[in-house]
Order: structure tokens, then C-alpha cells, then sequence
């Protein structure tokens, strides 16, 4: 059983609220959870600003993970293209091991089917993933639209759960 909230609780968050304590470390100090160190401090009309603080470092890694993904994309972008211009190249190089373990360079029109595959499958995977960061950075990752249709089935349960009351209560 919980123990009730004490007038000492209350001063003690109090002071250390005041010397600048956030509200998991005054709920370490004073042996109860966070969600009560909450609650008291809504008592006082005390608030915690480290989320402020937190914000805006969280803000700057997020912009700082765009940047990445956008060079990520581009990145992407060229690997596929390289391979693109590569089997599309008038000539093709590639080179063969030889059965004496040396390797020699063999020229032709075409890449040969094995070779125009891989790289067919190369363009694919990069296109794929660099399509993949687009969308994070564009809000439309899978993610999101699942999140989207969950809070649109709430809506959709809470739309019927009113009306199916209104019915019931003979509106």
C-alpha cells in the first residue's frame, strides 16, 4: 500500500525543487517515485523546465540525423546512378580470374547477364533505401501512417461509442 503524501514530502520537494534538482533526482533523494514528486510539485505549482532544456538538444540531434539522411540519400543516389552509367557504358570492363590464379581485364559491348543482374539488383537496394530516408524525412515512413490509422480507429470507436449512447439514452 502506498503511503500517504506528508507535509514533509511536500517541503522537502520544495527545497530541492528550489536548488535546481530535476524531478527523478528529488525522487531518489526523498525515497519516492517520480510520479508522486509530480504530483506534489502540481500541489505547490512547481514545474520542471529540464524538459526545455531537453527540448532543444533533442531538437538539434533530430536536425542533425536529417542532415545525415539527406547525405545518406544523395549518396545513394550516386552509388545507383555509377552502377546505371556502368551497364549502360559503351563498353563494359570487367575482370576474370584466370585458372593460373592471375586476372586479366576483359572488354565487351554488354555486360553479361550475371554482371547486368548484380548490378540491376545494386540500383534496386540503393533506390529502395534511399526512398526509405525520403520518407522519414517527409512523414510519410510506415510508421507514421500505422500511427496515423491508430488514432483514426480511436476516433472512429469513440464517434460510434457516442452515438451508439445518444441511441441508447433515446436521442
Amino acid at each position: 500500500m502506498r503511503e500517504p503524501i506528508t507535509d514533509q514530502d511536500r517541503d522537502q520537494v520544495r527545497r530541492l525543487h528550489a536548488d535546481g534538482l530535476s524531478r527523478n533526482a528529488i525522487a531518489a533523494q526523498i525515497g519516492r517515485s517520480s510520479s508522486t514528486v509530480s504530483k506534489i510539485a502540481a500541489e505547490l505549482g512547481l514545474a520542471f523546465v529540464g524538459g526545455a532544456r531537453v527540448a532543444s538538444a533533442t531538437a538539434a540531434r533530430q536536425e542533425d540525423l536529417a542532415a545525415l539522411r539527406r547525405d545518406l540519400t544523395a549518396r545513394l543516389y550516386r552509388r545507383a546512378a555509377a552502377n546505371l552509367d556502368r551497364v549502360e557504358a559503351d563498353t563494359y570492363v570487367r575482370v576474370e580470374l584466370l585458372p593460373t590464379g592471375e586476372t586479366a581485364e576483359v572488354v565487351s559491348d554488354d555486360p553479361p547477364a550475371q554482371d547486368e543482374r548484380h548490378h540491376s539488383q545494386a540500383i534496386g537496394g540503393y533506390l529502395t533505401s534511399a526512398a526509405r530516408l525520403a520518407e522519414i524525412d517527409a512523414g510519410t515512413s510506415g510508421h507514421e501512417v500505422r500511427s496515423m490509422l491508430t488514432d483514426l480507429a480511436r476516433g472512429l470507436r469513440a464517434a460510434f461509442a457516442d452515438e451508439d449512447e445518444a441511441a441508447a439514452d433515446g436521442g
